[in-house]
């Protein structure tokens, strides 16, 4: 056996306001690999694996996905045995939490042994991805980069309005922070925190999922999901109102996905949505759900699992085929499972007891027995196991009550259609479930369809299949729902009807896309900012928002507004996007420089004198470009205003002012004081859209 002792007594930490506080005493760590018998033994792991925790043994392991089988591990710190431990692992960097004590310490995967620990602070986020990592400190608001090997400080921390939410870091390596008090998320990198973007209002209930390494915050306050994409675009999604009775905790969602495809749980309404963030499109499920303890749900392919820890098993749905699939079983008992998704796998562990499951995106599952001891890092050494050899025989499973029930018995009516599942379209709204079962069944028909709306198909007879309605028309500002009736033949030959429960609530339209054909144009009533509405758009609003010399927003309907307070030249950026009652989709964008357009106006006040054109907006001491004489009536070309060097006429004294015009004569250009041209309005202030301002 060899021990890695890290010293007595931990040095007070440095990183700002993420000290642990009352660490008194000795604390010994000592980090023990079993089977190592040469300090510079190396071990190669498998590619395709994972880290999982035994504390019931006090033991981390790491498994081989392919095969299902531990092919290493090591004891944690004598003073983590036991305790609520997480593993956060990207790649080489493997850090151990001690969610109890707040010691953080890293694992080196190629000697099996612990190396740096650090008292991070009980309570502190630890998260590491992309080759970078992060703390959070969720109540003093303080977020800060650290080194993954040594675990010390990189660059500056800052502070954000606690209490923070889960934090997640992006595909490009930025830290991303749902703000709830400001109903924003925000993301640092390098020391620094970038702008916040918008997600909710002030107070809302947010929860941050990346998705394919972009941030998607779902507000459970607001029934909304906010897509932030690589670009800046921002995408919000109108989710059902179910959402909304999600309670104080809001919807569970998983911290991570591989894919675009976001799985909500709502546990208290028993939905499950399936937000797609590359289209904005969602679909909702009302599912029979056990009144049992839920974790996030997890997705892997067109399958969600969904971890009960109240039966130790997986809930398996699959999308595609809108039906649950037996459940996986995990511990075998009542458990709290840690399950996520990771190199193409999905992980289920149970951290205090032998057994944990990896499943593949077929769905094949295997069983781990994480107790094996012939593996590095064990009292016997053996050489890694390779994929493809056997499997630890998976726990007995429970009966779990999501499983479909039985058919009914002889006599019995049908059991009514399951799984109400829609989907808003545009224009259209679907309708999938799952027939009956039972004896004497004729066929389906959808209940609930306002009047003036259409079905297709009228009816589905029994086995015919798909089991699809799409019904068309309504209004996007509303809701609907709609139930699925079964019609049978009872034993005396009646036809008779069992109806299904409600769906969960749908829109007939979906979030439109980006606006397109973007263009600004300055005229001399303003900037004239046009678009074309995004294809099958519909009845939508839109929203611009410009920045620039003049920053401001407009809403409206139409595809054309006038800004009549955008009359400053300079470099603009204007943004468009559109909304429904579906969300509002991406922006349009574009950056223009805009320049007022030059109009003549005449001299006046030069009847019998001079006036000077000069270089510079300065009446007096400007380099003199051109001399007017005797020509009040002249029309001169004035470009735009702008303020300058304060001027007294010496033989008049209300002939006094700073604003000049740029003005073109005879070919020469310059600046000429705003009295002697006859511009709109009163010459001692900016004219207004007709004259623009020079910068």
């Amino acid at each position: 056996m060899r021990l890695a002792f890290l010293g007595s007594l931990f040095r007070r930490d440095r990183l700002t306001g993420q000290v642990a506080a009352g660490l008194v005493g000795v604390l010994a760590i000592a980090a023990a690999v079993y089977g190592v018998g040469v300090a510079s033994a190396t071990y190669r792991l498998a590619d395709v694996g994972a880290w999982l925790t035994a504390t019931g043994r006090g033991l981390v392991v790491h498994v081989n996905g392919p095969a299902g089988k531990v092919d290493g591990k090591t004891a944690v710190v004598p003073q983590m045995r036991g305790h609520n431990i997480k593993i956060v692992q990207d790649g080489g960097t493997v850090l151990i939490v001690d969610l109890d004590t707040g010691v953080v310490s890293r694992l080196d995967p190629s000697q099996l042994d612990i190396g740096t620990s650090r008292p991070l602070g009980k309570g502190i986020q630890v998260l590491a991805a992309g080759g970078k990592a992060y703390t959070v400190d969720s109540v003093k608001g303080v977020v800060q980069e650290i080194d993954p090997v040594a675990l010390t400080p990189v660059g500056a921390s800052a502070t954000l309005p606690p209490v923070l939410g889960q934090a997640g870091i992006d595909a490009r390596g930025a830290l991303w922070v749902p703000v709830a008090r400001n109903g924003e998320v925000a993301a640092f990198s390098g020391g620094r925190l970038r702008p916040p973007v918008r997600v909710g209002e002030a107070g809302d209930s947010l929860a941050l999922t990346m998705a394919a390494g972009n941030p998607v915050v779902t507000d459970s306050t607001a029934a909304t999901a906010t897509v932030v994409k690589a670009s800046g675009e921002k995408i919000t999604v109108s989710l059902p109102t179910t959402v909304r009775r999600a309670g104080r905790g809001g919807v569970l969602a998983p911290a991570a996905t591989e894919g675009e495809t976001v799985p909500l749980l709502v546990p208290g309404a028993g939905s499950l949505v399936t937000v797609d963030t590359g289209t904005g499109r969602y679909s909702s499920t009302r599912l029979a759900m056990p009144r049992h303890r839920y974790r996030p749900p997890q997705m892997l392919g067109a399958k969600v699992y969904i971890p009960d820890e109240t039966a130790g098993a997986l809930i398996v749905y699959d999308s595609a085929n809108n039906r649950f699939e037996k459940p996986v079983p995990v511990a075998g008992r009542p458990a709290k499972l840690d399950v996520f998704v990771r190199d193409g796998m999905l992980w289920a562990n149970d951290p205090s007891g032998p057994r944990a499951v990896v499943i593949d995106r077929e769905g094949a599952g295997k069983g781990v027995d994480k107790y094996k001891d012939r593996v590095p890092g064990g009292p016997d050494r053996r050489p890694i196991p390779l994929p493809g050899g056997g499997e630890a025989p998976p726990p007995r499973a429970p009966r779990q009550p999501s499983q479909p029930p039985a058919p009914p018995g002889p006599g019995e009516p049908p059991s009514a259609p399951s799984n109400i599942s829609v989907t808003p379209g545009a224009g259209t709204m679907r309708v999938d479930f799952q027939p009956s079962q039972g004896d004497g069944v004729i066929g389906y028909v959808l209940k609930d369809v306002p009047s003036g709306m259409t079905v297709s198909p009228s009816a589905i007879r029994q086995g015919a299949g798909p089991f699809t309605f799409t019904v068309g028309g309504g209004d996007c500002g509303r809701e609907y729902r709609f139930r699925v009736a079964v019609r049978y033949r009872d034993a005396r030959g009646r036809t008779r009807e069992q109806v299904s429960a409600a769906s969960d609530p749908v829109r007939p339209c979906v979030a439109p896309g980006a606006p397109t054909g973007l263009t600004a144009q300055a005229t001399s009533s303003g900037a004239k900012v046009s678009w074309t509405p995004p294809p099958g758009a519909g009845s939508v609003t839109y929203r611009l928002a410009y920045d620039g010399p003049v920053s401001g927003s407009a809403t409206g309907a139409q595809t054309s507004v006038t800004l009549g307070d955008v009359y400053t030249n300079g470099s603009y950026s204007f943004a468009v996007t559109a909304a429904n009652g579906a969300g509002t989709g991406a922006a349009a964008v574009l950056d223009a420089t805009l320049t007022g357009p030059a109009a003549k106006y005449p001299v006046e006040r030069n009847g019998n004198s001079d006036a000077y054109i000069r270089a510079t907006p300065d009446g007096k001491n400007g380099a003199l470009v051109a001399t007017m004489h005797d020509n009040n009536g002249e029309m001169i070309t004035v470009h735009c205003q702008e303020k300058g060097v304060y001027y007294t006429h010496p033989r008049d004294s209300s002939l006094a002012g700073d604003m000049y015009a740029k003005v073109t004569w005879q070919g020469k250009t310059g600046y000429l004081l705003g009295y002697l041209v006859n511009t709109p309005g009163d010459w001692k202030s900016f004219a207004g859209p007709p004259v623009w301002k020079c910068k």
